[in-house]
């Protein structure tokens, strides 16, 4: 039997665990921390408690088709490293710290063969400081899942530039095999979401310490406004639907207005409004909308968001 091995056994290990023995994938949560005699068990029983509960969620929405039983007795605690090499792939989810990092794939490697699939949850290191520490780099790269793991669909997917074309398409075929949406990104800090993450949040910590708005009021704007148009179509949609030059006017005002740097157009912003990409209706923006016809574009986002509005004003969300 081949397995797919967490080495971690903390709660993005724990969602991994359940997500990929939903899908059908025998999985071994592996705890390799040092702990006090008699911790153990305790590691243990938390794990499958937390399993668990995410997973009675998906039975109560009908989400899944099998019953807890079936989908839990695919998932096994381990302690330590040995049994690696019967691992198919295996993925590292110890904290955010490169010498305990170190620490893991000295023992990790010293058990796997050549042909395991080895991946990083890293949140925001690159893969490429990552891969000195593994005796096969090209069978490595980065696998980003969010928490909670079992249900946000994006992994992002973050090669270093040692890492084979081969493993990449490995890497991605397996994680739609297990419901997820992988997204392929560069060596770089903090990849995509991270990044836009940050940005989001500091600003609205910005705008709540300025007493522009109460911490209230910047949730509901981002829910009932940003966060409603995201769940339809992306940022660069977006971006090309209002239009790019309008962004650009935004951005030179808000710079001046507020004395901030943050907020001057980068260059790629210059460089689409001087080339005349415009947005949607001047066929060109982020996106080529060349062959598209827009307004039968436009009119399907606006239908997604319309459902989207009455399965919010259901639920009492936005209220």
């Amino acid at each position: 039997m081949h397995f797919f091995d967490v080495v971690g056994a903390g709660r993005i290990g724990h969602g991994i665990a359940l997500c990929v023995a939903m899908h059908g994938f025998h999985t071994r949560l592996r705890d390799v921390k040092q702990r006090p005699e008699g911790e153990e068990e305790k590691i243990r029983e938390t794990a499958f408690r937390n399993i668990r509960e995410a997973l009675r969620l998906f039975i109560e929405e009908q989400a899944v088709q099998e019953t807890a039983d079936a989908i839990i007795n695919r998932i096994s605690f381990v302690k330590g490293y040995e049994g690696l090499e019967e691992a198919f792939h295996v993925v590292e989810a110890v904290p955010e710290n490169i010498e305990t990092k170190k620490t893991v794939y000295h023992q990790l490697c010293q058990h796997i063969t050549e042909d395991t699939l080895i991946a990083s949850t890293s949140s925001s290191i690159r893969p490429s400081t990552i891969a000195q520490f593994v005796k096969t780099p090209s069978r490595f790269l980065v696998t980003h899942w969010i928490n909670p793991a079992e249900i946000i669909p994006l992994v992002e997917v973050a090669p270093s530039p040692m890492t084979s074309s081969e493993t990449i398409e490995e890497a991605v075929d397996f994680l739609r095999r297990c419901g997820k949406t992988p997204v392929v990104c560069g060596d770089s800090p903090g990849y995509v979401s991270a990044r836009l993450q940050a940005a989001l949040m500091n600003e609205a910590l910005r705008i709540i310490g300025e007493g522009v708005a109460s911490p209230e009021a910047v949730d509901a704007a981002l829910m009932a406004g940003i966060g409603f148009r995201l769940g339809v179509h992306g940022l660069m949609e977006f971006l090309d639907w209002g239009g790019v030059d309008i962004l650009h006017k935004v951005d030179e005002y808000l710079a001046e207005a507020l004395q901030a740097e943050r907020f001057k157009p980068p260059p790629m912003l210059r460089k689409l409004v001087e080339e005349g990409r415009l947005g949607m209706d001047r066929g060109r923006g982020v996106y080529d909308y060349g062959g598209v016809d827009v307004d039968k574009l436009r009119l399907s986002r606006k239908k997604m968001m319309i459902r989207r509005l009455k399965e919010i004003n259901a639920l009492g969300i936005l209220r």
